[in-house]
C-alpha cells in the first residue's frame, strides 16, 4: 500500500460496478486504502491497538497510545495503518479485520469485505449531528440514554463505562460530549436507531429539530396506528414495541401492520429503529456508496475525496453544487422508509423530488449556508464550449506562463476549469501535480471553489482565513499530499511558505485569479518572490510551477502615455513570469455575441444650492481650530496647526491623521496634550460627518455626529478649560443643527440622492423585476443608503438590502460576526438573485465579486477608481440592455476622473496590442526586457530588507503613552506578542489604568480570546485597549491609535498599525514560558473594577 503515495490506488477492481472480494485477498490493502479516510475516523485508536501484538512491537504501541494522547485518535489511526502496512508479518491486514470485526465497528468491517457501505454512518454524523451539537449538550442527559443505546447496539459496554467515567469526572454535558462523539462508530444506521431512542426516552422536541421530516412521519404514524386501532378494535397497543428476533406475531389485519410482543427484561422502548425501517429498500436510511466513491475527511479539515477514473466509469460523480440536496435526499430516504410491510416498492423519480421538495422547507437557510464547501456532493457538471473559452486557454494548456485577459462575465473561470482538467489528465509520471489557486479574499475562495468542484473531478481544499479558523489541524504540509488543488488565499500561501509548511515548488501549477493585483506590495507579488529567488539559477526551471494569470483588466497604473502603458504591462508580465499575453483574437464574434455590455453615463451632479447644515458645521470647525492657537509657543512643525481652508474632504483629513496627530505626539505637557488630543477628535467627527453629508441626507450626517461626541470620555476633575469649551460649542450648535437638517428650505435634500431616486424609478418602471448593485465606499454608507430607499415613499417597492464585508470579528450566540455576516451576505445575494431584493447596497470590495446574470443596473455612487475597478463595476451589469451610471458630484471633480480614466481604457488596449506584437514579431527581445525587468526588482527587493534591518531598534528603547495625556503606560520591552496580538505584560499598567469587566467577546481565535472588556486611561479615561484571554491570563492588548510611541530622545510619535511600530522602532518578543511563570508568580496584570 505504500507505493500508492497519496494517490488513488489502481488495480484489477478499478472499473468494477462494486467491489466485492475475500478477507484473504491480496485487494484487502486496496480497499484499506480506499476507506482510510473513513477508518481513520470511525476507528478509536486504543480500541485495537492493544489486540495488534502480532503485526506491530511494543515499542510501536506505545507511540500510537501516546499520539492519541497528544494529537488524538485520528492521528494516531492514521500511524497504526502506516505501521500495518510497514510491517513484514503475514496476513497482518486479515487479523486488522478480524480486529475491527471484533471491536463492533460493523460497517467498517463490511466495507473490508467489499461490500456496499452507506455513505450515511459518518455523512449524518458530521451534517446533522455536528450542527446541532450544542443543541444536544445542553439538553441531553446522559444516564438516562446508555442502556437504551447499548440495547440497541448503538455503543458497547466499553462506552458505557467511558461516559460513565467522563459524567462522573466532569459532569453530564462533558459525558455527552464523548457520547456524541461514540455512537456514530459501530452501527450503520445509528442516526435512525439514536433518533428512536431520543423519542423513547421523550426527547421528540431535539428530534423535530434534528430530523424535522423524521418527526414528522413519525408523529403520522403514531397517528395513524391509533385510528386504526380504534376502527378495527385491535390488541395492538397505543405505541408500537420493539421487534426482534425472539419477537411473536399477536394479531394482523389487512388495515393495520403487524405489530408484536417482547418481554425486555428491564428497558423497553417504545419503537425500534429495527421495526421501525424494517422493510426499507436499503440496509441503512441513505443511498449506497460504491467503495471507489469515496468521501473523505483528512485531519480535522473538511474535505472531499472524489476517485477521478471512477467519475468516467459510474456516471455518477460527486456534485460540489448540491449539498442542500444531498441533505435532503439523506431526511427523505430515512422518512420514506417507514412505510406499511404491504408497500414495498422501488422508490420512482417523481417522489424523490417531491421529498427533496419537502425537505428543503425544513433546511433553513442558516443551515445550509452554515455548511462547509469542502463537504459537498453530488453530479459533475458539464459547460458549454465556446470557441473564445478555449482560445483563451490554448497557451496555458502547451504548459506556457501567460496573462489572460477577458471580460467580466465572458467565464474566466470556466477557462481556468479548461486548464485545470488538462493539468490534471495529462501524463502523470514523474512529477506529482499540485494546483494552486490563488485569490485576493476569502469570498472569493468559495465562490472559485464552488466552480471548480462543478465541474472538475479532483480533491480540493478551501485555505482561507475563513476556512481555517476553527479548524484544530492547519499545517498544510501535512494536508498537501492529500489534496489536488487548494483555493487559497494569498495571505495563508505566504503564511505557509514563511512557517516552512510548503514551497513554490510544491506546486506544478499556480493560477492566480485576479492578477492585475501582482504588483508593488500586494500579497500576490509577495507569493512569487521565492518562484524569481529560484528562477535566478537555470538549474531551478524543471522544478518551477506553471503561473496563470487571469483578469478583466490588466490596468496601466498612473500611466499617462502609451509608453508608459506598456511599461506597466511589460513589469505586470515580468512579475507573473509571463511569456503570452492572452486575449481573444480568433474568435471575437462569437465573445461579443456571448457578452452583454452596459452602456455607460458618467452624470454630473450639481452641489445643494441652500446649505446651512454645512454651514454651521463647518463654523464649528473654524471655532474649533481657534483652539489650536494655545499650542503655538509648545510644538516645533507651526504647520501642524495650520488646517486646510476647505473642509469635508480628504485633505482635511490627511491633515488630520498625518500632520496634527503627529505634532499632538510630540507635545509633553499633559494638560496640552489632552486639550489638544481633543480638539483634534472634535475636528475629526465634524470632518467625517461633512464627508457623509455630502453623500447623504442632513439627519443621517448629524445622527453620527452627536453619537461619536456623545462617545467621548465624560468630563471629569482631569477635564481642561479647552476640552469644556469645545463641547459647550456643539452643545451651543446642536438645536440649529437639528432645525436645519429638518427643514428643506433649510438645506436641500441632497441632489445625489434625488439623482439616484431617479434613476432607479425609471429602471422599475421599464422592468419591474429588475435588479440593480448602487457601490458605495464605506459600510456605514451602504447601510445609510439602504435605509434611505426603505424609509423613502416611493422607492419601498424597490426593496433594498445593504451587502458588505463583515468588519470586526465579533462573537454573537457562538458564533463570530464574520460567520455571521458571511451568512447574511449569503442570504441577501440569493434573495436578490430571485428578486425578493430588488437593490443591493454594496461596498467597492463587491466589485469583483458579485455575480448575479440578472442584474441590469449598476451605479457607482460618487467616487472615482481606476481602470481595473471600473471595468470590474460596470461587468457586474450582466443582463441585457443594461445600464452602468456613475454619479459624480461636481464638487469632488469624480466626473472629470471618471472622463479621464475612461479615456484610459483604449490607451490599455493600445498597449496590449503592442507587447502581443512584440512577442510574435520579436520574441527575444521581449524575453530579454522581463529578465532585466525581474533583475531589477531583486535589486530593489535586496535594498528594501537592507534598509529594514538597519531601522530595526533595540527592545527596551521606547516608552508607551497614551496619546490624549501623555501617561506612562509600559516599556516597549514590556510588549509580547501573542498570536498576531501585542499584548503589555507590565505589572505596573493596572496602576495607570481603569480595567472594566464585560461578557463581549470580540474574536475566538486558538491562541487568545479577545474582548472581555476595556481599560482606559487613570488620567484622562481615554479608551487604551481590549484584553486577551491567554492561557486563563487576562493581557492588556493596546489600541495603537490611542498611544504613542517616545524613543530614548524623548521624541513622541504616532503609528497607524502596529507593523509601522515594527518597522520603525521595535519589534515585540513572543510570549515565553518564562514569561508566563513570572506572571503567574507576581500574581495577575489585570485588577478589573
Amino acid at each position: 500500500m505504500a507505493e500508492y503515495g497519496g494517490m488513488e490506488p489502481r488495480s484489477s477492481i478499478e472499473h468494477m460496478a462494486s467491489i466485492k472480494c475475500l478477507v484473504d485477498s491480496h485487494e484487502i490493502p486496496t480497499l484499506v486504502q480506499m476507506y482510510r479516510p473513513l477508518i481513520v475516523r470511525c476507528v478509536k485508536a486504543d480500541d485495537i491497538v492493544h489486540h495488534l501484538e502480532e503485526v506491530i512491537s511494543t515499542r510501536e504501541k506505545e507511540e500510537i497510545i501516546e499520539t492519541q494522547k497528544q494529537r488524538g485518535s485520528t492521528s494516531a489511526m492514521d500511524e497504526l495503518i502506516e505501521m500495518i502496512d510497514a510491517s513484514a508479518k503475514d496476513k497482518k491486514w486479515s487479523i486488522f479485520f478480524e480486529i475491527i470485526d471484533k471491536q463492533g465497528y460493523r460497517y467498517i468491517s463490511k466495507a473490508l469485505k467489499g461490500e456496499e457501505v452507506s455513505k450515511n454512518a459518518y455523512y449524518m454524523y458530521k451534517k446533522v449531528l455536528m450542527k446541532n451539537k450544542m443543541h444536544l449538550i445542553e439538553k441531553l442527559n446522559p444516564d438516562e440514554l446508555l442502556p437504551l443505546l447499548k440495547s440497541e447496539g448503538i455503543i458497547d459496554q466499553k462506552d458505557v463505562e467511558n461516559i460513565q467515567a467522563e459524567q462522573a469526572n466532569k459532569g453530564p454535558m462533558a459525558a455527552t460530549i464523548v457520547l456524541l462523539d461514540r455512537i456514530w462508530r459501530k452501527k450503520e444506521n445509528w442516526f435512525t436507531s439514536f433518533l428512536i431512542v431520543l423519542i423513547n426516552m421523550e426527547y421528540s422536541n431535539i428530534v423535530e429539530k434534528i430530523d424535522p421530516i423524521f418527526f414528522e412521519e413519525w408523529e403520522n404514524k403514531q397517528k395513524e396506528m391509533k385510528s386504526a386501532s380504534k376502527s378495527k378494535q385491535t390488541c395492538v397497543t397505543e405505541t408500537p414495541v420493539p421487534i426482534t428476533k425472539e419477537s411473536k406475531p399477536v394479531q394482523c389485519s389487512d388495515a393495520v401492520e403487524c405489530t408484536f410482543q417482547e418481554t425486555t427484561p428491564k428497558y423497553s422502548p417504545k419503537v425500534s429503529s429495527e421495526s421501525y425501517f424494517e422493510n426499507s429498500d436499503s440496509t441503512d436510511f441513505g443511498p449506497k456508496l460504491d467503495p471507489i466513491e469515496l468521501f473523505s475527511k483528512e485531519s480535522d479539515s473538511e474535505t472531499v475525496l472524489y476517485s477521478r477514473h471512477d467519475l468516467h466509469d459510474s456516471g455518477n460523480p460527486p456534485d460540489a453544487n448540491d449539498e442542500e440536496t444531498n441533505l435532503k435526499g439523506n431526511f427523505s430516504s430515512e422518512s420514506t422508509s417507514a412505510k406499511s410491510v404491504d408497500n414495498k416498492q422501488s422508490p420512482n423519480m417523481e417522489g424523490e423530488e417531491t421529498n427533496l421538495k419537502k425537505a428543503s422547507q425544513v433546511i433553513s437557510e442558516e443551515n445550509a449556508s452554515n455548511t462547509s464547501l469542502e463537504d459537498e456532493e453530488g453530479v459533475l457538471e458539464t459547460f458549454e464550449e465556446r470557441k473564445y473559452q478555449t482560445e483563451l486557454a490554448r497557451p496555458a494548456i502547451q504548459s506556457k506562463n501567460c496573462i489572460i485577459i477577458a471580460p467580466t462575465g465572458s467565464g474566466k473561470t470556466i477557462v481556468a476549469v479548461k486548464i485545470i482538467k488538462h493539468h490534471l489528465e495529462i501524463n502523470r509520471q514523474g512529477r506529482v501535480k499540485k494546483i494552486a489557486f490563488v485569490v485576493d479574499k476569502n469570498n472569493l475562495a468559495d465562490q472559485q471553489a464552488k466552480v471548480i468542484k462543478r465541474f472538475v473531478a479532483c480533491r480540493l481544499k478551501i485555505v482561507s482565513g475563513d476556512s481555517m479558523r476553527d479548524e484544530d489541524f492547519t499545517d498544510l504540509s501535512a494536508l498537501l499530499s492529500k489534496f489536488d488543488i487548494f483555493v487559497i488565499t494569498a495571505q495563508m500561501l505566504i503564511n505557509a511558505m514563511d512557517d516552512k509548511q510548503l514551497n513554490i515548488t510544491s506546486f506544478s501549477l499556480i493560477i492566480f485569479d485576479e492578477c492585475h493585483h501582482c504588483y508593488g506590495g500586494h500579497s500576490f507579488y509577495k507569493t512569487l518572490i521565492p518562484y524569481h529567488d529560484l528562477k535566478q539559477d537555470e538549474e531551478n526551471e524543471h522544478i518551477l510551477p506553471q503561473i496563470v494569470g487571469f483578469t478583466a483588466s490588466i490596468g496601466i497604473g498612473k500611466a499617462k502615455s502609451k509608453g508608459q502603458a506598456i511599461d506597466h504591462i511589460r513589469t505586470m508580465m515580468a512579475n507573473l513570469d509571463a511569456d503570452e499575453l492572452v486575449s481573444v483574437k480568433e474568435n471575437i464574434a462569437e465573445l461579443a455575441d456571448k457578452m452583454n455590455s452596459p452602456d455607460q453615463s458618467i452624470l454630473k451632479v450639481p452641489t445643494r444650492k441652500v446649505d446651512e447644515f454645512g454651514a454651521t458645521i463647518k463654523a464649528l470647525m473654524f471655532d474649533t481650530e481657534k483652539f489650536l492657537k494655545a499650542a503655538e509657543d509648545q510644538i516645533e512643525d507651526k504647520n501642524g496647526l495650520n488646517p486646510p481652508n476647505t473642509k469635508g474632504n480628504e485633505e482635511y483629513t490627511q491633515w488630520l491623521q498625518n500632520v496634527l496627530l503627529k505634532a499632538v505626539a510630540k507635545v509633553t505637557d499633559p494638560n496640552l496634550s489632552s486639550s489638544l488630543y481633543t480638539v483634534r477628535k472634535y475636528l475629526e467627527i465634524y470632518n467625517e460627518g461633512l464627508i457623509l453629508y455630502s453623500y447623504a441626507r442632513a439627519c443621517d450626517a448629524l445622527r453620527v455626529i452627536t453619537q461619536e461626541i456623545e462617545a467621548l470620555p465624560r468630563p471629569s476633575k482631569s477635564t481642561t478649560d479647552l476640552e469644556r469649551r469645545a463641547k459647550f460649542l456643539f452643545e451651543n450648535a446642536k438645536a440649529n443643527l437639528e432645525n436645519s437638517a429638518a427643514d428643506r428650505q433649510r438645506s436641500e435634500e441632497n441632489p445625489l440622492l434625488l439623482k439616484l431616486k431617479q434613476i432607479l424609478l425609471e429602471t422599475y418602471r421599464e422592468e419591474s423585476d429588475m435588479r440593480g448593485i448602487v457601490f458605495v465606499r464605506t459600510r456605514l454608507l451602504a447601510e445609510i443608503i439602504a435605509d434611505w430607499m426603505s424609509e423613502t415613499d416611493d422607492l419601498k417597492p424597490i426593496k433594498a438590502k445593504k451587502c458588505t464585508g463583515a468588519g470586526a470579528q465579533i462573537t454573537e450566540g457562538g458564533m463570530t460576526k464574520i460567520e455571521l455576516q458571511k451568512k447574511k451576505q449569503k442570504k441577501t445575494l440569493d434573495l436578490f438573485r430571485i428578486g425578493d431584493y430588488k437593490v443591493i447596497v454594496a461596498t467597492t470590495i463587491a466589485e469583483e465579486g458579485i455575480d448575479v446574470k440578472e442584474c441590469n443596473l449598476v451605479v457607482r455612487y460618487n467616487y472615482a477608481g481606476n481602470i481595473i475597478s471600473q471595468i470590474q463595476a460596470k461587468g457586474r451589469g450582466r443582463a441585457d440592455n443594461s445600464r452602468f451610471y456613475i454619479l459624480a458630484s461636481e464638487e469632488k471633480c469624480v466626473a472629470e476622473r471618471e472622463w479621464t480614466i475612461s479615456l484610459k481604457e483604449p490607451m490599455m488596449r493600445e498597449a496590449m496590442e503592442a507587447i502581443q506584437e512584440e512577442i510574435v514579431v520579436n520574441n527575444v527581445t521581449f524575453q530579454r526586457k522581463k529578465q532585466e525587468l525581474q533583475r531589477l526588482a531583486k535589486r530593489r527587493q535586496e535594498v528594501v530588507a537592507s534598509n529594514q534591518g538597519a531601522k530595526e531598534t533595540s527592545q527596551g528603547h521606547c516608552v508607551i503613552r497614551c496619546l490624549k495625556c501623555n501617561e506612562y503606560l509600559c516599556l516597549s520591552s514590556e510588549i509580547r506578542k501573542i498570536g498576531s496580538q501585542n499584548a503589555c505584560i507590565s505589572d505596573d499598567l493596572k496602576n495607570h489604568v481603569f480595567c472594566k469587566k464585560s461578557d463581549k467577546i470580540i474574536h475566538d481565535g486558538k491562541e487568545i480570546t479577545i474582548g472581555h472588556g476595556k481599560f482606559i486611561c487613570r488620567k484622562c479615561g481615554e479608551g487604551l485597549g481590549n484584553f486577551g484571554l491567554h492561557k486563563e491570563i487576562y493581557f492588556p492588548l493596546p489600541y495603537i491609535k490611542t498611544i504613542k510611541i517616545e524613543d530614548d530622545l524623548k521624541k513622541g510619535d504616532t503609528c497607524k498599525r502596529w507593523k509601522e511600530v515594527e518597522k520603525k522602532y521595535f519589534t515585540p518578543s513572543p510570549l515565553t514560558e518564562e514569561d508566563l511563570e513570572r506572571i503567574a508568580g507576581a500574581g495577575k496584570l489585570v485588577d478589573f473594577d
